[in-house]
């Protein structure tokens, strides 16, 4: 009967079986890589992201990091350029400053993000920081971000020293710097 008054109900039936099993495999790795965010003191997942400056690689760098994961289209995000171009111009030659994209979407919200979609926002926003894309989300996924912008301060030793979400004064990020520069966690 559903297949006469619904013709098309087989292949809707069997796309949603798709879509549960890559729902369930999703959430197989989330549970497995923790997907919860990281806290200060666990280890940071590596990031390396090829930037328009050149290859960054949080495994080489040999000094303390801030990343920030963020998304183009995000208000705190845009606003939260003037502070890390203000961290960059202040502690750029003791620590890397990077941004990595972790939302799919470009300046509209609905279109897939491009690396045109990132030379705009560092142009419209003037960074002076790096700019990596990673296209499958992975360092986000591994840092659990579930928020934009989700801000960590990484020690040379690779263990995190703060977590900061949403728009951070500038003070507040120079005092997690001090305190990774200074071996803190």
């Amino acid at each position: 009967m559903i297949g006469t008054r619904f013709p098309h109900a087989p292949a809707i039936a069997r796309c949603l079986l798709v879509a549960l099993a890559l729902g369930s495999a999703t959430f197989a790795r989330a549970t497995a890589m923790g997907d919860v965010e990281l806290a200060v003191g666990a280890t940071a997942p590596a990031i390396r992201e090829s930037t328009a400056a050149g290859p960054f690689d949080s495994t080489t760098t040999g000094r303390p990091y801030v990343v920030e994961f963020f998304a183009v289209w995000c208000p705190h995000c845009q606003r939260m350029t003037a502070v890390l171009n203000a961290l960059q111009q202040a502690d750029g030659t003791r620590v890397d400053v990077i941004a990595v994209p972790a939302s799919p979407f470009g300046f509209d919200r609905t279109s897939v993000l491009t690396d045109a979609d990132l030379r705009t926002f560092a142009q419209r926003f003037r960074t002076t920081y790096r700019i990596g894309f990673d296209g499958l989300y992975d360092a986000a996924f591994d840092y659990g971000v579930s928020s934009f912008p989700a801000i960590y301060v990484v020690g040379a030793d690779r263990r995190i020293v703060a977590v900061e979400n949403g728009e951070v004064p500038l003070t507040r990020l120079e005092a997690d710097v001090d305190r990774a520069l200074a071996g803190g966690h």
